[in-house]
């Protein structure tokens, strides 16, 4: 791994200081993009509007709006990559650092001020809500040009070529997306992904370690009910042992963790703010950290900071 202090100047993770509220000095290099730009405020209250009609389950309406913002905003030329920058739109600090420790990208990041990656997102999830898989895979595909680290969109495309029965390309984008995770919860779906596709290859045993293992991770109901399924297919119950389980995983390739560079990540930038006495950096990475790995210290200094702000 680089140097950590090198990294975090280089990258500029200290700018999210509007979505996240952690990191203020810093927003993309100098010039703050067209903060109060009326385009981009149409683009965030139009988003709001097609955020609450999901919510309200009115998909038919969310596509009618959703189809109109794409036809409006899909030609904005604001935010093109040029010779020397890239535009994202990373949800949050952690998302940007893995992309640029593991992707080595030539050019400056920069963030897009319009949220293009939740547009297609919500677009191809409200088609799939719809059943339309290929179109929901087009929509997709865009947001993930915009996030190309997002488990959510990641699992969310992926869930299009398991509506069309290619569980091979559903397990490929699956595993493709694991160096990225670093939430309890998306490395659940990623074993239960995982079961999905063990159960259509018959692999019973293989499925059954996967859904076991996604539920010490984030208890789901589909997990019982696969199980179940599993039971009535091959008459019996089965309940592997912890050394089966890695066993198993071991002879699947299936990794047991989050990524050791997504570890390595969280608690060397966390150590780095720590040192510095940003405490708010330093819950974010080392909370990120303690979700996955126990460490007397790191979760004696986050008890700290959650005292502090009591």
């Amino acid at each position: 791994m680089r140097n950590i202090k090198d990294s975090i100047e280089k990258i500029g993770c200290k700018r999210y200081n509007e979505r996240v509220g952690i990191f203020t000095e810093k927003i993309y290099g100098k010039d703050l993009i067209m903060a109060e730009n009326e385009d981009i405020r149409d683009f965030d209250r139009e988003l709001e509007e097609v955020e609450f009609r999901i919510k309200e389950k009115d998909f038919d309406q969310a596509l009618d709006l959703l189809g109109n913002m794409v036809a409006k905003y899909e030609g904005n030329t604001l935010f093109e990559n040029d010779d020397v920058s890239e535009y994202y739109c990373f949800e949050e600090p952690m998302q940007e650092i893995l992309y640029h420790h593991l992707n080595h990208p030539k050019k400056e990041l920069r963030r897009a001020e319009m949220d293009f990656m939740a547009l297609y997102y919500f677009y191809g999830s409200v088609l799939i809500e719809l059943g339309s898989a290929l179109e929901a895979r087009a929509s997709l595909e865009k947001a993930r040009r915009w996030n190309p680290v997002s488990a959510t969109v990641a699992f969310e495309y992926g869930e299009t070529f398991k509506m069309t029965g290619d569980f091979e390309e559903f397990a490929k984008v699956t595993r493709e997306i694991h160096p990225y995770i670093y939430k309890k919860r998306d490395l659940a779906r990623f074993y239960r992904n995982l079961g999905f596709y063990y159960i259509e290859k018959e692999e019973y045993a293989t499925a059954t370690c996967c859904f076991l293992y996604s539920g010490g991770y984030e208890p789901n109901p589909m997990i019982a009910a696969e199980l179940k399924y599993i039971e009535e297919k091959t008459g019996e119950r089965y309940k592997p042992t912890v050394e089966e389980v890695r066993e198993c995983f071991l002879a699947n390739d299936i990794p047991p963790l989050a990524s050791e560079e997504v570890l390595k990540i969280a608690f060397s930038y966390g150590n780095h703010f720590h040192e510095e006495g940003n405490m708010e950096a330093t819950q974010y990475f080392w909370g990120i950290f303690s979700e996955f790995i126990p460490n007397e210290m790191v979760e004696k200094v986050l008890e700290e900071i959650e005292k502090k702000k009591e």
